[in-house]
């Protein structure tokens, strides 16, 4: 029995495992990436990207500063005795037939490029892979190792049937059997290609058809998507730029071009002719915006109303006392005939103005002309004397009103801007300074200069104060300028065709719709000036 045991333990296979961490077989191919054949090319004026598409050549021309898309361009390639014309297509790239460039191997193109004051000759290398071929099969060794198996095991199964009924020393004949079958099957084990034998995870690999952000922080970019995204780039100069300084300040109207309507006594509200006059609307200067009728109380009313009485009872007894010396005129002197007419007609007088006291109406009338941009009263309304009715400004006419807390700042003043919470700045001219602090502060007045953007009154401004210190930076506008969670600013730079890197820089205020970079970006240098924010939201 112990003879049998050893012969089937000869005959079992010997089981080999390829555990994490090695490698016990041919090598694995990469991992295939989805790209195609592509080159780029650049110019001091043009940067090329070129992507072979089956038999479809598709090129990218942009402007190489601005990152601009070229329009409308006349496009030739040619390379190894071929020719072809490349057409604008709807997304802003260029297609050609280029079959031959289909073949494996490098290929040689020389791209001529004409638009619009434009026009240049650019070269580059386009490599076709070879197609990749699959690895040589092992079945027939699998079916050689699987029959040997089974021989092994239907061997073992005779042997042991024989024992039970002629015993062990009847198997003698057998053993020529038992080397045959161990020679046919063979113990040996590989490890072969295509398959995992550990642990270790396949590498991914992102489309690279869509952006994606490396390791080292940097993004890639399609030139696709780039049209999509409108990214605009500038080429960095380093120049003597002003240094300036921020300041908080709010829209004020002008005293000369804008005016109160106020109440001079008590009384009510009543509508001119178009009506009370609404928000927004522009009013002439002396246009009537409204009427007040005076009011009184009885007290006062009665007092007016016997006082008329006294007069008009004065003027009957003069106009008669009139109309006697007026028959003895040449009897009497005539200076008292004189008199007596005089005394009428200050009685009359008088009594016309106290009674138009009591009835008259008071016309409310734009002391300026311009937009009103306040009304408080209703038709009806009761308002009291020095009450302020209405307020009037003129859009085209305003200041600004600013903070300094360095007193020696108005004397430094050589420009100045302003900008509001959607980023439109306007230019300011400088006015002057008051000699009184204001909560420890200097207040320090602009007058706004045209094109103006929608202002108001009272509206919070970032104010921008160019003084007359030089400083040597590279100028970019706040959209260049981005801000991370960790208060930390940088710029993107783009340093090829589809990839941007980021740089951290120091932006000191140039004005209000730039900044100053002192440090950091290296002339000529092309940074994101339109999009920076889209490229810091790519994962």
């Amino acid at each position: 029995m112990k003879f049998i045991l050893l012969f089937l333990t000869m005959l079992l296979p010997t089981l080999v495992y390829a555990h994490g961490g090695e490698d016990h077989g041919e090598p694995a191919a990469p991992p295939a990436i989805a790209a195609f054949p592509r080159f780029e090319t650049k110019s001091p004026d043009i940067e090329l990207v070129a992507e072979l598409h089956g038999e479809t050549l598709i090129l990218y021309a942009d402007r190489y500063a601005s990152n601009e898309p070229i329009r409308n361009a006349a496009i030739e390639i040619e390379g190894e005795n071929h020719k072809a014309i490349a057409l604008a297509a709807q997304d802003g790239s260029y297609r050609a037939p280029a079959a031959w460039l289909a073949q494996p191997g490098k290929h040689e193109l020389v791209v001529t490029l004409q638009a619009e004051n434009l026009e240049d000759l650019l070269v580059g290398v386009l490599e076709t892979p070879v197609a990749a071929t699959a690895p040589p099969q092992r079945e027939s060794r699998y079916a050689l190792l699987g029959g040997g198996g089974l021989l092994a095991l239907l061997a073992a199964a005779v042997f042991r049937l024989v024992a039970r009924r002629k015993g062990g020393s009847r198997l003698k004949p057998l053993l020529p059997l038992l080397l045959v079958l161990l020679v046919l099957h063979d113990p040996s084990v590989f490890a072969h290609g295509g398959e995992d034998h550990g642990d270790a995870p396949h590498p991914v690999v992102a489309n690279p058809g869509l952006p994606s952000r490396l390791a080292d922080g940097s993004v890639l970019v399609p030139k696709a998507a780039q049209r999509a995204w409108g990214i605009r780039t500038a080429t960095a100069e380093i120049s003597e730029r002003p240094y300036s300084i921020e300041l908080n300040g709010h829209v004020v109207a002008d005293p000369t071009f804008s005016g109160r309507v106020q109440s001079s006594q008590a009384g009510r509200i009543e509508p001119a002719a178009k009506g009370l006059p609404h928000l927004g609307q522009r009013v002439a200067k002396g246009e009537v915006l409204a009427w007040l009728a005076p009011v009184a109380g009885n007290l006062e009313r009665g007092a007016s109303q016997a006082q008329l009485a006294e007069i008009s009872a004065q003027s009957a007894l003069a106009e008669k006392r009139l109309a006697r010396l007026a028959q003895l005129e040449g009897i009497v002197p005539q200076k008292e005939v004189d008199s007596a007419r005089a005394e009428l007609l200050g009685l009359t007088e008088r009594k016309a103005a106290l009674s138009g006291a009591l009835n008259r109406k008071e016309a409310l009338r734009a002391p300026v002309g311009g937009i009103v941009s306040a009304a408080n009263i209703t038709a009806g309304q009761v308002v009291e004397a020095r009450e302020t009715l209405f307020e009037i400004v003129n859009p085209e006419k305003l200041m600004v009103e600013a903070i300094a807390y360095d007193p020696a700042l108005p004397g430094q003043i050589a420009a100045a801007s302003a900008a509001g919470a959607d980023g439109l700045s306007f230019k300011l001219a400088y006015l002057g300074s008051g000699n009184q602090l204001r909560e420890h502060a200097l207040p320090v007045q602009f007058r706004t200069l045209p094109p103006l953007p929608a202002l108001n009154v009272a509206q919070p401004l970032r104010v921008v104060v160019e003084t007359r210190r030089r400083i040597k930076a590279v100028a970019l506008p706040q959209s260049a300028i981005i801000k991370n969670t960790g208060s930390d600013t940088f710029v993107w730079l783009h340093v090829s065709a589809e990839r941007f890197v980021p740089r951290r820089v120091q932006p000191q205020v140039l004005d209000a719709a730039h900044a100053a970079i002192p440090e950091g970006i290296a002339a000529g240098e092309r940074v994101v000036v339109r999009g920076a924010a889209l490229l810091n939201q790519v994962r």
